[in-house]
């Protein structure tokens, strides 16, 4: 039986917490959200960049300050539409920052994965969606509840509906730069149709005592989805980096062959980027270059824990269709080419710690794009299902040559079709919609 976890956070007497509700224009979000607004304690706010300057103002003010931005279920722009949303420099080492999305109209109840919070970004925006202030130190930042679809800014080939990776833009969708924190946040936030990767928690640990919590989040349809690294202060580094429930689902390399420099979903970065890495509960399916790149020799990794993830079909670049395949796809320090590990050669050739991991099948209901048009600026995505997934990469189980007749094709993330496993022994793996930061 799966354990709900259940956060309650404590403000101490000494920490004055306020909130900031973000609501779109002539919504009943917005008006309830002004009639709560106090000037002191409660603001309203329409837009979500304008938010998240006065979020850092409140911050940076002294002491052990809290400050929550909610924001309601809409579509936000950036300033004049550029699609992005910039947050001033924090400088209050006490302070916390939650940044929360998925409210419903009155702010009581919050569902990340059905009231979407849609940061609508733009064809040739110059960087991150979310970027931080260089110099930014804070105590704790949490980002939560929101859909960042880099589809708008990526150009796509309707001929033979893979992405046109030279003319999209090649940013992350979060950049931290090197923000110090002694706790970093990201949670049940969707991330899809990245052409240059999600997000990498590169940030500064305050102490050697900071942590990272990568936690319930959708990673669909990234090329080089993420790098495990982290940078060091004084010689101290991030103490755990830990990934629990997230479903990386459908990555790709970040060239469409099994000679390409980056090609798994998740790039295992060496010790100096964090002390200790922790993979628990995550769901990897259908990423063609493997679930995880080890490219490092084994005495320069990080303690490394891989613990009940369920794994399932990640080397179809590679033309292995076994459902363990390429739960490690590396060089591990000195091969030319790509070794692929399933997890019993983890277990039995490898001193980390993996307990309990599966392969199998989640059946997860998949929303793929129909792409139509010759010219690839007027591409409509459309909704269509997919239930086996395999038919895409034409995997042999027989072994073989696979043939990759797609890359990386414009996707949607649909409320109403969820990518969630169907399959009962599945579920307790990847994003678990009734549970997320509170």
């Amino acid at each position: 039986m799966m354990t709900k976890t259940v956060v309650i956070l404590f403000l101490s007497a000494a920490s004055m917490a306020q909130t900031i509700l973000v609501g779109p224009r002539d919504s009943e979000a917005y008006s309830f959200a002004e009639s709560q607004a106090d000037g002191s304690s409660t603001f309203a706010e329409r837009k979500l960049f304008k938010a998240l300057v006065q979020a850092a103002q409140l911050a940076n003010q002294a002491g052990p300050q809290t400050v929550i931005v909610k924001v309601a279920a809409g579509a936000y722009t950036g300033k004049a539409n550029m699609g992005i949303w910039m947050v001033p420099q924090l400088t209050n080492p006490e302070a916390k920052l939650h940044i929360l999305g998925g409210y419903d109209d009155q702010y009581k109840q919050r569902n990340p994965f059905t009231n979407l919070v849609n940061l609508v970004t733009s064809e040739g925006r110059n960087g991150a969606f979310l970027q931080f202030a260089k110099k930014s130190e804070i105590g704790e930042l949490v980002i939560s509840g929101l859909v960042f679809d880099a589809a708008p800014s990526n150009k796509y080939d309707a001929k033979t509906n893979s992405i046109l990776k030279g003319t999209s833009r090649t940013y992350n969708m979060i950049s931290f730069s090197q923000l110090k924190t002694q706790h970093l946040v990201v949670d049940s936030n969707v991330f899809i149709n990245g052409s240059h990767g999600a997000f990498d928690p590169f940030i500064m640990p305050a102490d050697a005592n900071a942590t990272i919590d990568i936690t319930n989040n959708f990673f669909i349809n990234n090329i080089k989805t993420l790098k495990t690294e982290a940078s060091s202060n004084r010689g101290a580094v991030v103490k755990t980096m830990r990934f629990a429930n997230n479903s990386f689902i459908l990555n790709w390399p970040y060239n469409p062959d099994p000679t390409s420099g980056e090609v798994s979903c998740i790039n295992l970065y060496h010790k100096g980027g964090a002390a200790a890495v922790v993979f628990d509960h995550n769901l990897f399916a259908f990423n063609p270059g493997g679930a995880m790149q080890h490219d490092w020799p084994e005495d320069r990794m990080p303690a490394l824990t891989l613990k009940q993830n369920l794994f399932f079909m990640n080397a179809g670049l590679f033309g292995d269709g076994k459902p363990d395949a390429g739960v490690f796809a590396g060089k591990f320090g000195t091969n030319p080419k790509y070794l692929l590990c399933d997890l019993i050669t983890i277990e039995d050739d490898f001193s980390y710690t993996c307990s309990g991991n599966q392969a199998f099948e989640p059946k997860i209901p998949i929303t793929l794009s129909d792409l139509q048009g010759a010219d690839s600026t007027q591409v409509q995505r459309k909704d269509t299902v997919l239930n086996d997934i395999r038919r895409l990469f034409g995997l042999n189980q027989d072994g073989g040559t696979v043939a990759i007749a797609n890359y990386a094709p414009s996707m949607t993330f649909n409320p109403q079709q969820i990518p969630l496993p169907t399959e009962a022994k599945a579920k307790p793996y990847g994003v678990q919609i009734d549970q997320h930061f509170q």
